[in-house]
């Protein structure tokens, strides 16, 4: 009576239906794991990152003086982006400037950001005060910010044209109840540093007028549109 016989496998072939099924199960614990990750990352952005505030600067800022010429003001553009998720704050800004002329008779001084909006030349102008800024998540802040000198307003630091250094620094608020998350992922904001010529000064101008004069980085010049052909 004969017999059922099974070919043998293949030469070379040791694939079995086992093999097979533990690397589908393999890839699909891959795919399963990167899924996730993915996942994670997104809610972390979303939701879980800590506020983060970076500050820009445009190249032209500007000087001015207010209170009959008394005390002398920098009005500075500014843009703040919260690319955290979480809501930041900015309680108050400093700014420090270094007059770079060698014989100035003031070298450095501090100001506070006083008021939000431009320079009037009106006297009578109302100024907005500036307070705390709150950014949500993803939101982004964009205004003039006037700084004010701290303390005695004279002598002034600027009393001719020449090239500043100006540091500016933020402080921002901690959190009421911050968690272990805060505390590891939370990272202070760095001050930036830019330099600023003024290219002509007048104390007339400035104290009777209440012009405001352009500071600008030492090599930049306006963008124009080209002449019509």
């Amino acid at each position: 009576m004969s017999g059922i016989h099974t070919p043998p496998p293949a030469s070379g072939s040791d694939t079995t239906i086992a093999d097979v099924g533990g690397r589908g199960g393999l890839i699909a614990s891959v795919l399963s794991a990167v899924a996730l990750g993915f996942s994670g990352l997104s809610f972390y952005e979303s939701v879980l990152k800590t506020a983060s505030l970076e500050v820009y600067v445009p190249p032209v800022i500007h000087y001015a003086r207010a209170q009959g010429g008394d005390v002398e003001l920098f009005a500075v553009p500014i843009t703040i982006v919260n690319s955290g998720a979480r809501t930041g704050t900015a309680l108050t800004m400093e700014l420090t400037v270094e007059n770079l002329r060698a014989d100035a008779p003031v070298k450095t001084k501090r100001y506070y950001s006083a008021y939000i909006g431009e320079h009037s030349p009106k006297d009578d102008e109302p100024n907005r005060t500036f307070a705390p800024l709150s950014l949500a998540g993803r939101e982004t802040f964009s205004d003039t910010v006037q700084f004010y000198p701290e303390g005695n307003p004279l002598p002034a630091l600027i009393d001719d044209a020449g090239d500043f250094r100006f540091t500016l620094k933020l402080t921002t608020a901690l959190p009421a109840h911050p968690g272990w998350l805060d505390g590891v992922l939370r990272k202070d904001i760095p001050a930036i540093s830019f330099d600023r010529t003024l290219p002509w000064f007048s104390e007339q101008q400035l104290g009777m007028r209440r012009i405001t004069i352009p500071m600008h980085e030492k090599n930049w010049k306006p963008t124009t549109a080209p002449a019509p052909q």
